[in-house]
């Protein structure tokens, strides 16, 4: 897939990229992040490619001098009257690491190095997401991400990976094994994660 975005800053453990695309604009292109979704950058000094989850999606103003009013008309008069405001506007992808690749398979852990600024946002395809995710660990990494709904990521990481293979019931019944593992001091948490990658919740 080609790229959709670029990092504006990064760390070992995470990276902040933005949207080269409204939101808009990549409806129907079946290439827009979501939360729990899979990005990866690739830099072409360290040769690292770094794999991560979204666990967040912020959309604001570019700059402190155009911050969006309630204008009291629907996306489509402002897309007819006033298509101007939406170029003030960007969206932030904030993504935690998941794993890398350097020179060989992908392998689940922080990466040796962060992505560079400037470096392209890639989605994954369905082969680079099972890949990344055919080891359950990155489900440790997920857990701990930053932001206030880590089981809420956990769950949705979870859901991305399945819809990815084939076996998608069977993936779900070993993450959940994982996850009793994970969790296993904390009974609440792991019930409320296995309640929301449950089967017939989504």
């Amino acid at each position: 897939m080609a790229a959709i975005g670029e990092v504006l800053s990064a760390s070992i453990k995470g990276f902040i990229a933005e949207a080269w695309k409204s939101n808009d604009d990549f409806k129907g292109s079946g290439a827009a992040p979501y939360f729990g979704s899979f990005l990866k950058s690739y830099s072409e000094e360290t040769g690292v490619t770094v794999y991560g989850v979204v666990y967040d999606i912020v959309t604001g103003p570019r700059d402190q001098h155009h911050k969006p009013v309630a204008l009291q008309m629907t996306r489509d008069e402002l897309k007819r009257e006033q298509p101007q405001i939406f170029s003030l506007l960007k969206t932030e992808w904030h993504v935690a690491c998941i794993g890398f690749k350097h020179e060989r398979a992908a392998l689940a852990g922080l990466p040796p190095h962060p992505p560079l600024v400037h470096d392209f946002v890639f989605p994954l395809e369905k082969e680079e997401v099972v890949e990344i995710t055919e080891s359950l660990e990155f489900l440790r990494l997920v857990s701990v991400a930053p932001g206030s709904m880590p089981d809420e990521l956990v769950a949705a990481a979870i859901r991305s990976a399945a819809k990815a293979r084939h076996e998608e019931y069977q993936y779900l019944v070993e993450a959940g094994q994982h996850l009793s593992k994970l969790f296993r001091e904390d009974y609440d948490r792991l019930g409320a994660v296995l309640r929301k990658i449950h089967p017939n919740t989504y």
